[in-house]
């Protein structure tokens, strides 16, 4: 038998790269489902607890900070579960859209959570931001990283 396998060794590697090509291509599709549902429940969450806020601040609420604190645990549950499907060179950016949405480009990773980006505040020799639109701008980043469905 093991004469057969050195006399013919052609044959036997061309059968294990076969199996092990479509070992991989059923583990990349699987895996692609998988990131695919995924995206589909992270958006589905991020689109239900901010109903009224985005797309469009339909209802903004006159407290947005306590509003965001409410939410802010079903929201961290779903960047936690949606993160190991984002692509790894793509996880310092989701890192980074999530600390700007709870902290904003300047804040503190001590902070936790700090919504004054979204409450209209100003400072003297600074443009006027909009707020729904930083909010709305912070959001977009986010669910970027959900379009492979």
């Amino acid at each position: 038998m093991l004469e057969r396998l050195s006399e013919n060794p052609w044959p036997v590697f061309g059968a294990i790269a076969l199996a092990s090509f479509v070992g991989y291509v059923a583990w990349r599709n699987n895996f692609k489902i998988r990131r695919a549902q995924a995206s589909q429940s992270f958006r589905s969450v991020i689109l239900c607890k901010l109903a009224g806020l985005y797309p469009i601040p339909t209802n903004w609420p006159t407290s947005i900070d306590s509003h965001l604190r409410q939410i802010f645990p079903e929201l961290q549950r779903a960047v936690a579960e949606f993160r190991p499907y984002v692509p790894w060179h793509a996880r310092r950016s989701f890192d980074a859209a999530w600390f700007v949405y709870r902290l904003g480009r300047d804040g503190r990773e001590i902070d936790k959570q700090l919504y004054h980006q979204y409450m209209g505040f100003t400072s003297p020799g600074r443009p006027v931001i909009d707020p729904k639109e930083t909010f709305r701008a912070n959001v977009d980043k986010l669910l970027s990283f959900a379009r492979e469905t």
